[in-house]
């Protein structure tokens, strides 16, 4: 009769000892490496929290009402969270979610990018944009009204493509409704084609920029150009890229001053083409209109916290021209304009 040992011998493979020495010795290797990795992942992110707070803090101080969300797109996991769903009226940020639906129609083949739009004199409104200046066309391919809405923040573009394209402000509205995702977005209408661009979150705002950006078909492809590429280059998060060509950011930023509070908005997400890394931000930040130290002291935050995560994301100093306090914005914030 075979022994129990002599059973077990029969079925079991029979490796060298030095192999089974080398499977342990690499098992236990890369179990250190990850947990290694795992750690110096957690201390970064502490820091990182550290680091937010204490550019909060500032804000605070200063009377700065401030919204914040830092998301690790990966596992789609809060980094940094503060004051998430709290509303502020989002400027220009509401254009981000006004894209989606337009992606959206694009997608489903009820709107098309090569389409001709055509709008009055009177729809035209100041601003950054190619539509928004004195005498500019009353005519244009879709593709042309949705890039300047993104890369230039075009005011034209937005009532042209809310008012045109998508049915109306209540319409819009409607539509944002439907999203559970979206329960602080909306425009303010004040008639049947007029409307304030109105209010969000900076939970709501980075979702809707997270799905602008999810999937790269051709017209994904083309918004995200638009954003990689705007013209706000000396304003918040973008002002402190460090210059490595493996970190893009794809952003769009809410500038307004008004009565009822200076807005200093920004929206984004950093990709780390090395690392395959990406990180969603929001930051919101509304200052009292008559207060001379609150609206630079929020404008100031948006740099601190950009180069923060920025530094977070794998961006490397390289060469800077000039300290980042000095850093001013060449563009004037708006007043809040009706659409």
């Amino acid at each position: 009769m075979l022994s129990y040992g002599t059973i077990i011998s029969m079925i079991t493979p029979q490796l060298p000892v030095q192999d089974l020495i080398n499977d342990n010795l690499t098992s236990e290797v890369q179990a250190a490496d990850a947990f290694n990795t795992n750690a110096k992942t957690a201390v970064k992110e502490i820091i990182l929290r550290h680091l937010i707070e204490s550019i909060l803090k500032k804000n605070d101080k200063a009377g700065v009402t401030s919204g914040v969300t830092i998301m690790d797109l990966q596992d789609q996991r809060t980094l940094v969270g503060r004051n998430q769903d709290t509303e502020h009226f989002a400027a220009s940020i509401n254009k981000i979610p006004v894209a989606l639906l337009v992606l959206e129609d694009l997608r489903a083949g009820t709107l098309d990018l090569d389409q001709m739009m055509t709008w009055q004199a009177s729809d035209r409104r100041a601003g950054f944009g190619v539509y928004d200046q004195p005498g500019s066309p009353l005519q244009a391919p879709l593709r042309d009204v949705l890039f300047d809405m993104l890369n230039q923040s075009g005011n034209t573009a937005v009532r042209i493509l809310v008012n045109y394209g998508l049915d109306g402000s209540a319409a819009v509205n409607a539509r944002f409704a439907a999203k559970p995702q979206l329960p602080h977005t909306y425009l303010i209408p004040l008639d049947a084609n007029r409307f304030f661009l109105g209010n969000s979150t900076t939970h709501d705002s980075l979702w809707a920029m997270d799905q602008l950006l999810k999937t790269q078909d051709e017209p994904g492809a083309f918004i995200k150009n638009a954003l990689v590429t705007n013209i706000f280059t000396d304003f918040g998060v973008r002002s402190q890229l460090a210059g490595n060509d493996y970190i893009v950011l794809a952003n769009k930023i809410g500038l307004l001053d008004d009565v009822d509070g200076n807005n200093r908005h920004d929206v984004g997400i950093i990709y780390n083409t090395k690392t395959n890394k990406s990180y969603g931000y929001s930051f919101f930040t509304t200052s009292p209109f008559d207060s001379p130290a609150a609206t630079p002291q929020a404008d100031q935050s948006l740099k601190d916290m950009g180069r923060t995560l920025l530094r977070f994301s794998g961006d490397r100093v390289q060469e800077m021209a000039e300290p980042f306090m000095s850093q001013r914005s060449q563009y004037t914030p708006e007043s809040k304009i009706l659409y």
